[in-house]
């Protein structure tokens, strides 16, 4: 079994027309909501043993902040198929992994893991910024994913959540 964890990128600062959509920064509201959900995460002991990252600055900021707050003391990974692309393209980044690796963390965007969600799940749910997905898959390797896409949907952790409920499941 393999453990998916998805996030989508902490809120970000309003578009400006100054700043390109793939360089806008994480707003201090941002911040803030990846400190819970690190808590969360550390709560429930779900320490990723890698993150890969989205390339625009939202989502590396996202994966940054969240890195130093658990402790994951590895690369961040960046890929450039996460950025502006389709759910196929995060299949095909999760089907190269390296199979010690048993919990993976992807940090991405909208609508595109939602989108992803619903293909390895079959599950609709709407991500906003800075939720979590929590999925299980019944597969020894990673690439088994581009033929055998069936997870579980164990839990979508939302900051309002966090808010209003203790960070344990």
């Amino acid at each position: 079994m393999k453990t998916l964890l998805l996030l989508r990128h902490a809120k970000s600062r309003a578009k400006e027309t100054s700043v390109p959509d793939k360089m806008r920064p994480l707003s201090d509201r941002g911040k803030y909501d990846i400190y819970k959900m690190t808590k969360f995460l550390k709560n429930n002991k779900l320490i990723p043993s890698l993150i890969i990252s989205s390339s625009a600055k939202r989502a590396k900021d996202t994966s940054n902040f969240l890195a130093e707050s658990i402790g994951y003391d590895k690369n961040i990974h960046l890929s450039e198929l996460l950025y502006g692309t389709d759910a196929n393209h995060y299949i095909r980044v999760i089907s190269e992994i390296a199979d010690n690796i048993d919990i993976l963390l992807l940090v991405g965007h909208n609508p595109i893991l939602e989108n992803l969600i619903e293909l390895i799940t079959n599950e609709l749910i709407i991500m906003e910024t800075c939720s979590l997905v929590h999925i299980l898959l019944p597969i020894t390797t990673w690439r088994e994913i581009k033929t055998n896409p069936n997870g579980e949907l164990i839990k979508l952790v939302t900051i309002k959540d966090l808010t209003f409920q203790d960070t344990r499941l």
